[in-house]
């Protein structure tokens, strides 16, 4: 997104306040654990779970949609091995990664971030243990399904993508998935649902076609192209159901809340008031272990972490037009009338 003179000036008071910006320039302490010319992860002193993290981009953005093209792929394109690096340190079977987009869905930072979590069966951490029971009004349904494949659709024809040309085949490993939910996109590596139950009405779910349950065997391209798709669900509902924020959840590998040990990411229609933040979110806690033995264990693992792209940076494009539920049409705003608008609901 190219940012106007006045939102770049905006950015910068905020810098000079933002705590995650006084961490990053060392102005505070922060446990690093990794670090490169755009990113940086740090040990969360307070957290849900041992080994918990956080990762970010360096320069100060308040929601996910201020990131450039760029700095966009370069972030989500080093999840697997971040989260490779995290797992070999803890010795664990499973990786969380936890994204909060506005207040309502949780989002307490100025400085947009992701959690990490090493799982395993056992852990004795079950906010991402859901109980489906919220069926999204057929109405409703059907303007996403008539939507999603035209955003997908104006992304792929923008950002042309050599491998793309279809659906794709069919993998085995999904035969349930295409059997009992609702399919909202489908192309060569991902497959787009909606379950018949979700945890709130309208959850999605982004699987890889790629790879059946590891993150971290999933290359760059790859890793950019699942969580471009995530972000444009989370801008279909967030514009269509009208909503107030989405969380981005992505389960890899076999934990007590992912049995099967599927690799998905899970996208949440979340309102002000919908309660879903007792049960999702975590109590900040002083932790009863040495922090710094924790990012030493995670550091001795990241230092191989490289980011090498062979391939042109391809830009994601947000659909602006979605019908709004409340409405025949909703006429396109520009991206700054967006952007503030999301702005001003994680504020309020």
């Amino acid at each position: 997104m190219n940012l106007t003179p006045e939102m770049k000036a905006q950015l910068q008071e905020q810098k000079k306040q933002c705590v995650f910006c006084k961490l990053i320039s060392g102005e505070m302490e922060a446990k690093k654990v990794f670090e490169d010319d755009l990113t940086i992860s740090m040990v969360d002193i307070h957290p849900a779970i041992k080994g918990h993290i956080t990762f970010m981009p360096k320069e100060h953005y308040p929601i996910l949609p201020y990131l450039s093209q760029e700095e966009f792929k370069h972030l989500f394109g080093i999840i697997p091995q971040l989260c490779n690096a995290v797992k070999e340190a803890m010795v664990s079977t499973a990786v969380n990664v936890f994204i909060a987009n506005g207040g309502a869905a949780g989002q307490q930072a100025g400085h947009f971030l992701m959690h990490i979590f090493p799982r395993e069966n056992g852990d004795g951490f079950f906010n991402f243990f859901w109980k489906p029971k919220e069926t999204l009004e057929e109405e409703k349904l059907k303007i996403l399904q008539n939507n999603f494949p035209i955003m997908m659709g104006n992304h792929f024809k923008r950002n042309p993508m050599s491998w793309h040309s279809g659906t794709g085949e069919m993998v085995s490993y999904l035969q349930d998935v295409y059997a009992n939910e609702t399919i909202l996109h489908e192309d060569e590596q991902v497959l787009v649902v909606m379950p018949k139950k979700g945890v709130v009405k309208g959850q999605m779910v982004v699987y890889s076609k790629i790879e059946e349950k590891l993150i971290e065997n999933l290359s760059i391209d790859e890793a950019f192209h699942l969580f471009s798709t995530a972000s444009l669900a989370a801008t279909l509902v967030f514009e269509g159901l009208g909503v107030h924020g989405t969380n981005i959840i992505l389960k890899s590998g076999s934990s007590d809340d992912n049995p099967d040990g599927k690799l998905s990411v899970h996208i949440l229609p979340r309102m002000a008031e919908d309660g879903l933040n007792k049960s999702l979110l975590w109590e900040p806690k002083q932790p009863s272990y040495d922090l710094d033995s924790v990012k030493s264990r995670i550091k001795d693992k990241t230092w191989k972490i490289k980011y090498k792209e062979d391939k042109k940076v391809e830009a994601i494009v947000v659909e602006q037009k979605v019908i709004k539920i409340d409405s025949e049409e909703k006429k396109s705003n520009n991206a700054v009338d967006e952007i503030k608008e999301a702005i001003e609901r994680i504020n309020n």
